[in-house]
């Protein structure tokens, strides 16, 4: 199975994208700082600093498996760990949340455990649930199908701020481990489980007794805590967040022209769902590595001394970390090795 098979070409994604950029950008005034391939967006308060920043997404279809297995408050919950997380990407750090709820028939029960997942992983963050909105639309939505979405803000100083002109030849990469999926390659991860022949409550083939609903809806890991004072501390290059595109698709977005990463592929052991997911569905490498992040997910640019240190830092926090490989000269790309 090929992630577009799936219904998700994310090279056409891409392309719509690059094809947006103009007018988006004929918004922008002196105020907005361009962070070419950035995970959020940043400019100027009108009264100066911090600065602000703002991200958008969704829960995707990893909630129609939450449906099934009954956590749609823990998957609504992951929108609020990805938001923070592509702040924090940048320096962030989040302050409010705006969500979007949507069905084609408002269900009380499922749309109040959204707004709990969303409220207690907002908590968790450090950002306030400011308010969203909540849609009826039976013409637009499947009967039985929830689509949460919302708008990340944040704030960061000038001096933190991290961009995609930091990292140079002759820095390393470390990698931190995911929890799972995260919230990326669902389309894919739910088509193979179709085919498979297997269901929710299936223990994980290879694992350590969870099932396979354990494994699929594990949480997005939030890595403000363990981050934080290394970023405002100026131990970190860059980040790079790995969501949609994969561990290449978006260490590249954090890459300088004649910068180019060097991946090391038996860096990290592969975690048992990924090993499941690429063997059930007979998923060629290259798309594997486009559509899942393959338990990597995040990934820190740093300086070749602080590369232990941080590492061990990032330990002590709770996170498992993998030398992932290294920044090279030449031309600005990703290259698994």
């Amino acid at each position: 199975m090929r992630y577009r098979d799936a219904g998700v070409d994310i090279a056409r994604a891409d392309a719509m994208k690059d094809a947006m950029g103009a007018a988006v950008g004929s918004t922008w005034t002196a105020a907005v700082r361009p962070l070419p391939g950035g995970f959020a967006g940043v400019m100027e308060w009108p009264s100066g600093p911090p600065l602000l920043a703002a991200t958008m997404d969704g829960v995707g279809t990893k909630l129609h498996l939450a449906l099934e297995a009954g956590r749609v408050a823990d998957s609504a919950a992951d929108l609020i760990y990805h938001g923070a997380n592509d702040l924090l990407v940048h320096g962030g750090r989040p302050l409010a949340f705006l969500d979007y709820v949507a069905q084609s028939r408002l269900d009380p029960a499922v749309v109040l455990e959204v707004v709990r997942g969303l409220a207690r992983a907002c908590v968790e963050v450090g950002a306030v649930l400011l308010g969203g909105e909540t849609a009826q639309m039976p013409d637009t939505y499947l009967p039985d199908v929830v689509d949460v979405a919302g708008c990340m803000l944040g704030t960061v100083m000038p001096g933190s701020l991290l961009g995609v002109d930091a990292a140079r030849p002759g820095d390393r990469l470390l990698g931190i481990a995911s929890t799972g999926l995260h919230t990326n390659g669902y389309s894919l991860a739910r088509k193979i489980l179709a085919g498979s022949g297997l269901r929710l409550s299936s223990p994980l083939p290879g694992g350590r007794g969870e099932t396979l609903s354990d494994a699929l809806l594990a949480p997005h890991r939030w890595y403000g805590r363990a981050l934080l004072p290394a970023i405002e501390g100026g131990r970190v290059r860059a980040l790079a967040h790995v969501t949609g595109g994969g561990i290449a698709g978006n260490l590249q977005r954090v890459l300088p022209e004649g910068a180019r990463a060097e991946v090391v592929a038996s860096a990290w052991p592969r975690p048992p769902l990924f090993e499941w997911l690429v063997s059930a569905g007979r998923v060629p490498e290259e798309d594997a590595r486009e559509a899942f992040n393959l338990g990597v997910g995040m990934i820190v640019v740093c300086a070749p001394d602080q590369a232990a240190p941080l590492s061990a830092e990032l330990e002590h926090a709770g996170e498992t970390v993998w030398p992932l490989g290294n920044v090279v000269a030449g031309e600005r790309g990703v290259a698994w090795m």
